[in-house]
């Protein structure tokens, strides 16, 4: 009996290995050094191949920083905390302390977002793709903290969350500008406000005194 095939084979598994060891290089160079370095003369040196190589799989150093910000996605993960309601907020302050840790990705980052607003621009798909990924997991965090009590309940969660996405990328490109400020207790500020954690934490105070004490 025949079995389907695991993956790609032949030269289509080798071109993906060769399309990831050039991402790869080019991620490792933003990290190190930030995209304004990246061309694809050095990414073909670092990886051992020729320019006319790295062109062929990646034509403009547009297409090379995305690749670079794809494969950091993956690495990452889209999950600063999970959807479980009984998860502090301590877990988003977490991973933004930590995705600030590698500002040369931040940078990455807000630069290609403004230029995907370009229709036909390299990044438009993956910024597209990322935003939605983005608002569809916030908007389970909303519902699961109105479940729980602790987001207010007349709330359209999907609204919440592009509202949010939206702070996130704003104030992000703030703190690139002048990081004097926390960047992650600002964000969960906003989380709190935009979801009505405020206002249900005060009006539990108010039916239940004794909860505050």
């Amino acid at each position: 009996m025949s079995t389907a095939p695991s993956g790609p084979r032949g030269p289509y598994a080798r071109s993906a290995e060769r399309r990831r060891s050039i991402a790869r290089a080019v991620l490792d160079t933003v990290l190190e050094e930030g995209h304004e370095r990246v061309t694809t003369a050095g990414i073909a040196r670092r990886v051992g191949t020729s320019e006319a190589t790295a062109l062929y799989h990646f034509p403009t150093k547009e297409h090379l920083l995305v690749a670079a910000l794809e494969l950091s996605d993956e690495e990452a993960g889209l999950r600063p905390f999970t959807a479980d309601p009984g998860m502090d907020l301590e877990d988003l302050r977490g991973f933004v302390e930590t995705t600030m840790e590698r500002t040369h990705i931040m940078r990455l980052h807000t630069v290609l977002l403004g230029r995907a607003t370009s229709p036909g621009h390299p990044a438009q798909e993956f910024i597209t793709r990322h935003h939605r990924s983005a608002v569809e997991h916030f908007t389970g965090v909303v519902r699961h903290r109105q479940r729980a009590g602790t987001a207010h309940p007349g709330l359209d969660p999907a609204a919440v969350a592009r509202q949010f996405v939206a702070a996130w990328d704003g104030l992000q490109a703030q703190w690139l500008l002048d990081p004097s400020f926390d960047f992650g207790e600002d964000l969960v500020q906003i989380f709190r406000r935009l979801t009505g954690q405020n206002w249900m934490e005060g009006r539990a105070a108010l039916l239940d005194p004794a909860a505050g004490l």
